[in-house]
């Protein structure tokens, strides 16, 4: 069932009480019947995504005399760009002066991918292979310049594999008539082309690999040329290729959520509004409100960041639920206050939850923007410190086993 705020169903004179065991109301009218299904999920706790969709693991890689940025980044396979970003470094083939670099190894894989096919993503500068049974693989590309020539997203297919292609240059190449160059070191396509389902356009190895990671092609998607003959052996002809532009991705997983960002190579992203699409597409719109996302955006590392984490935990009594540490301020769920028997009045009018326990009350503004309560996945979050101090419930931090413990009131 797709999960929706309260405040979107639109009963603004309602006030809906939840006491602390809720009990199912058989012969309610069918709309009252779906609205308490909603506030009976904030009961719920908290649940990840099934399916993990980080892979890999970010490196420090020791850095040998004499070796450039771009050395390290193709022997772990990856662009050039992709090492100078993660690190603060500039896009440059001299000899490095630091002793180790980070290799942005982790990565977050895009949502529905294909079982077997190909991501491009171009602000990644890099495409992520599916194939069915195996591990999806990351590898680094070039991409069209900025203009004329940028690389066209889409929906396509791999329309033909060819060893040693000869190139057919265009107009643009100016060679003339004389506008066939064969198979060889001069050839620009290298010894593997991967064609698409749109005329002219390919992957494809190079004979110029310090471009890969850069977006100077005249459309086509570059690779290293070990990197495209592997690729090559890995794919099939008619499978599909899908070219995104997208400058972000975030992840729900068990012990956190994450993010990560990347440059825009065209110019014409609106990079905070797709950041926060993608919580919005993962119903966690209320913990995007909750960050400061300025940092995250405007280094566009490539590197993939927890914002919020899930490790902490609150305990009542013997009982564990789920907490939320969010720009270092602690939230726990509507579960939780279930646990200590608090009642929770969802106002819909003002968008805001009563929270009351033995003459003891709390109004939080639900759904507000940086404060208050939220409700993401069919679970409310409150601010932890400042709701049990008005509840009147004593708490502390055990930092040794990362739990924050309520004691309940004795009955």
């Amino acid at each position: 069932m797709t999960r929706r705020s309260i405040a979107g169903f639109g009963l603004a004179d309602e006030v809906i009480h939840r006491p602390p065991k809720t009990s199912r109301f058989c012969r309610l009218h069918c709309l009252w019947w779906v609205l308490f299904l909603v506030l009976e999920a904030t009961a719920q706790s908290w649940e990840s995504e099934a399916d993990s969709r980080l892979v890999g693991v970010d490196q420090k890689i020791e850095v040998r005399a004499g070796q450039s940025l771009y050395d390290v980044a193709r022997a772990q396979g990856f662009a050039l760009e992709h090492l100078a970003e993660a690190n603060g470094l500039p896009v440059s083939l001299s000899v490095l002066q630091t002793d180790q670099v980070l290799v942005p190894s982790r990565r977050i894989l895009p949502p529905n991918p294909p079982a077997n096919g190909l991501v491009i993503n171009l602000p990644e500068r890099g495409f992520y292979v599916f194939r069915e049974g195996q591990e999806a693989r990351f590898f680094p590309i070039a991409i069209g310049e900025p203009g004329r020539f940028q690389t066209p997203p889409g929906k396509y297919s791999i329309l033909e594999k060819v060893v040693d292609p000869q190139w057919i240059a265009p107009e643009w190449a100016g060679l003339g008539e004389d506008n066939v160059v064969p198979a060889g070191p001069d050839n620009p396509l290298g010894d593997r082309w991967i064609g698409l389902t749109w005329a002219g356009l390919g992957m494809h190895s190079t004979n110029n690999p310090s471009s890969v990671g850069s977006a100077t092609s005249h459309g086509c998607m570059r690779m290293y040329p070990e990197i495209a003959r592997r690729v090559f052996d890995m794919v099939e002809v008619g499978w599909p290729v899908t070219i995104e532009y997208e400058t972000s991705r975030a992840s729900l997983e068990k012990d956190g959520i994450y993010a990560v960002c990347f440059p825009d190579p065209y110019s014409s992203a609106d990079q905070e509004g797709q950041l926060k699409d993608n919580f919005r597409e993962l119903d966690l719109e209320g913990f995007y409100h909750r960050l400061d996302p300025s940092r995250l955006l405007a280094r566009k590392s490539g590197v993939c960041e927890r914002l919020v984490d899930f490790t902490p935990k609150v305990r009542v009594g013997t009982s564990k639920f789920p907490a939320a540490r969010i720009e270092g301020k602690l939230y726990l769920d509507g579960a939780t206050l279930d646990a200590l028997e608090v009642k929770q009045e969802f106002q819909l009018a003002e968008q805001s939850v009563k929270l009351s326990s033995q003459g003891a009350s709390s109004k939080q503004r639900l759904g507000s923007k940086n404060d208050g309560a939220f409700l993401s996945r069919g679970t409310a979050w409150y601010p932890a410190g400042e709701v049990l101090k008005a509840l009147s419930f004593p708490y502390q931090w055990d930092g040794s086993s990362n739990e924050l413990v309520v004691e309940p009131r004795m009955k």
